[in-house]
This record gives C-alpha cells, sequence and structure tokens, in this order.
C-alpha cells in the first residue's frame, strides 16, 4: 500500500488553515478582553463561526479523501477534491471575515460552500462508485 500522499498535502494545508482561523480568534478574544463565547462582539463572532465552520466539516472530509485515496482512486481526482475543498474553504472564511464586512456581499460565501459542499458530495458518490465497481 503506498503512502496517501496528496491526502497528506492536502491536510498539510488545511492544518495550515486551522492554526491561522484559531489565531484569528485568539487575537480578536484578546483585543476584545472576551474569554469565552462572543459576548455579542461581531468581529468576535465572525471569528468564531469561521473557525467552527471549517472545524466542522474538515475532518469528515479529509477522512473521505484518505479512504478514496487509499482505495487507489484515480490521484488526480483525489487531488482535484483536494483542491477544490481548500478553495472553498479560503473562500469561505475570508468572506465571514473580510468581504462581508467591507461589502455586504455574501458571494464568496456561496462560491465557498458550493465548492465544499461539492467536494463533499463528490468524495461520497465516488467511494459508492468505487465500491460498485470493485464488486464487479
Amino acid at each position: 500500500m503506498a503512502i496517501p500522499v496528496i491526502t497528506l498535502l492536502i491536510t498539510s494545508a488545511l492544518i495550515a488553515m486551522q492554526v491561522t482561523l484559531t489565531a484569528i480568534v485568539i487575537k480578536a478574544r484578546r483585543k476584545n478582553q472576551v474569554a469565552v463565547g462572543s459576548d455579542g462582539v461581531p468581529e468576535l463572532e465572525r471569528a468564531v463561526r469561521a473557525h467552527g465552520n471549517f472545524t466542522e466539516v474538515t475532518p469528515i472530509f479529509l477522512i473521505s479523501l484518505l479512504l478514496l485515496e487509499l482505495v487507489d482512486s484515480y490521484l488526480w481526482w483525489v487531488a482535484i477534491l483536494g483542491i477544490a475543498f481548500i478553495i472553498g474553504r479560503i473562500l469561505h472564511a475570508r468572506s465571514v471575515l473580510v468581504a462581508e464586512v467591507q461589502t455586504g456581499r455574501y458571494q464568496q460565501r456561496v462560491i465557498g460552500m458550493m465548492l465544499t459542499l461539492g467536494s463533499l458530495i463528490a468524495s461520497a458518490i465516488s467511494g459508492v462508485i468505487w465500491i460498485i465497481w470493485s464488486l464487479m
């Protein structure tokens, strides 16, 4: 069995994002002197939600990506799913933290969630297709 290099690279990039989002929450907590929750501070609420949303969807995606790579799915497909997911997560976080505050527009968040959910759904469908294909 080969080492799942693509999943490892995608995971490394997502860990960097996780650390960055955590640092943004810490910075907002210190700035606003809020230890727990958000105390109704919009900046902190946005930071907490960007971090929370990332944390909610990333683990299951990484599990599915790893499994696809371990069952010898097409590596180019695993890479495309991972890259799309990363782009989706960047757009979503950027929208929640910056773009919506500056412009009041949600387009980046919508595109980010479409890429995120599209990657998750495509990963799930790919797993089912692989199972059916391997049983034939």
